[in-house]
């Protein structure tokens, strides 16, 4: 079976190439698009990203994004099966290099996608090194073994080739690693989608890999499960549960009165739904933390994928001692989205002129407008909550904390004085493309591709690199043997600080 493999050079080219052979793929049914269809919806997705993505050029040249679509383009010479066409939409989208830029399969190539064999193992990536987190085949591959290759390429070729490939803001290297180590969502992140896209579509997978303690190279045959298969025996064998995420508590609140510090921990995204008592669980946190003169507060923000402004703005009004606001403008792309009317999904197509009778958004030019007036609740200063936090503030923080979750770390660090923990955030410090969705189908494969038309240009905006996130103030690096002894090194950081035990 050929299939495509789009490799990022130097050059502001991405180039499209075909490999053939090497490793034996198992021969299914599998959705197939003609040259026409596939030259079509790739002509939908260029004309969607160039009217409605408001950051297109923001990192490129126009010169470079035109030259990058007639190239990819130009790579659709026959017919195409939709699983490549798949891997080129999600090629081209990642260099926009926008995290809020989603591409997700549906209807037939969803199940494609779903009932594909993966490999009986769950990993970590430590630096630029792949580890053994779970086995779940039934060779018994050491936990924190490393795994030099797969079916013939090292990791570095296969990490190489997967990370251009990882939609994620800007520059930021730690949202890409943590979408590569996630498996909840199997349609849009995690290993086993983004090797079955861009390296290999094998249902079996030679492994090599070095022993964990004994340093001896090994090398294994592993036959491929379904997601089902490899979860149930994760369950079974190590009492995890692959689906965790969306079941851990969150807000959590914890107050240790002996060394007198407080834990804030909120590791699910900002959704009112799925957090309802958040607002009050805030309010009675705060009243204690007061009450009880607590000194040091822990706010642990990893994983947080972001969601609400409502609970971002409640947060930051416990944690800002002075008036603030969510953003200091609004940007949107177009007003207008009549244009893309064949394609638009999940938006009353009869409503797709945005009603600014008010002039609420004044026009910059013909592909940007602006907020004109502030009475949008993000855009209008609001008190600090009357129990807003007077101590001494500590972050945790990952590449996963990303948008809303981002936000409220880079608003923590305009206004308060906090000791950030962990790596880099997930989310571009001077604001997310975020928000407001135009959803596109592209009217052939089905690929949904979600687009965000706005800018948000945090309050407060101060110099820093453009398109990265928060950096920490005290950088976290984990070993294999840290990870296998399952300890919490940011956490384990901000009570050593707290106690002024050495770290």
């Amino acid at each position: 079976m050929k299939h495509y493999n789009l490799l990022l050079v130097t050059v502001p080219l991405l180039v499209l190439t075909i490999a053939i052979g090497g490793v034996a793929v198992a021969q299914k049914m599998q959705l197939t698009l003609t040259k026409e269809q596939a030259a079509d919806d790739f002509k939908w997705l260029r004309r969607a990203l160039e009217y409605a993505h408001p950051r297109l050029y923001k990192y490129d040249s126009k010169h470079t994004v035109d030259a990058r679509f007639d190239s990819l383009g130009s790579m659709i010479q026959s017919d195409i099966k939709a699983i490549d066409f798949l891997s080129l939409v999600s090629t081209m989208n990642a260099s926009v290099r926008c995290g809020h830029l989603y591409t997700i399969p549906q209807y037939e190539l969803a199940d494609e996608v779903l009932n594909k064999k993966v490999m009986p193992l769950y990993f970590k990536i430590i630096d630029k090194k792949l580890y053994v987190l779970f086995d779940c085949s039934d060779k018994s591959v050491q936990r924190g073994s490393q795994i030099t290759s797969i079916n013939g390429r090292t990791i570095d070729e296969i990490l190489e080739n997967l990370l251009p490939r990882i939609a994620a803001d800007g520059y930021i290297h730690t949202r890409k690693i943590g979408l590569l180590e996630r498996y909840h969502f199997r349609l849009f992140h995690g290993f086993d989608l983004y090797y079955h896209l861009h390296i290999d579509r094998s249902d079996s997978f030679k492994v090599e890999y070095i022993e964990h303690g004994s340093g001896k190279s090994s090398t294994a045959i592993l036959n491929g499960l379904t997601f089902d298969e490899r979860q149930r025996t994760l369950r079974e064998r190590y009492n995890r549960d692959e689906q965790g995420w969306f079941t851990t508590p969150s807000p959590e609140f914890k107050i240790n009165e002996k060394e007198k510090y407080a834990t804030l921990t909120v590791p699910r995204s900002f959704y009112s739904k799925t957090d309802p008592n958040f607002d009050s669980l805030l309010s009675a946190a705060f009243a204690r933390i007061k009450d009880l003169q607590i000194k040091n507060l822990i706010l642990d923000l990893r994983n947080n994928e972001g969601g609400s402004e409502q609970q971002q703005q409640t947060l930051i009004s416990y944690l800002s001692k002075r008036p603030f606001k969510l953003y200091q403008n609004i940007f949107l792309s177009h007003l207008d989205f009549r244009p893309l009317r064949e394609v638009i999904i999940e938006r009353d197509t009869s409503k797709l002129l945005f009603d600014n009778s008010d002039e609420y958004m004044r026009k910059l030019t013909e592909t940007l407008w602006i907020n004109n007036y502030d009475y949008d609740k993000s855009l209008q200063l609001q008190l600090p909550k009357k129990n807003a936090f007077e101590g001494q503030l500590y972050v945790l923080m990952n590449g996963v904390s990303f948008s809303s979750a981002a936000d409220l770390i880079a608003d923590i660090e305009k206004t308060t004085n906090t000791i950030f923990i962990g790596e880099e955030s997930g989310g571009a410090y001077e604001g997310p493309t975020g928000g407001d969705n135009i959803v596109v189908q592209l009217p052939n494969s089905k690929i949904m591709v979600r687009i965000s038309p706005n800018i948000h240009i945090g309050y407060k905006y101060r110099k820093h690199p453009i398109g990265r996130g928060v950096l920490p103030t005290h950088q976290i690096n984990y070993s294999i043997k840290d990870v296998l002894s399952e300890r919490d090194l940011e956490m384990e950081a901000a009570k050593n600080l707290i106690t002024g035990k050495p770290n």
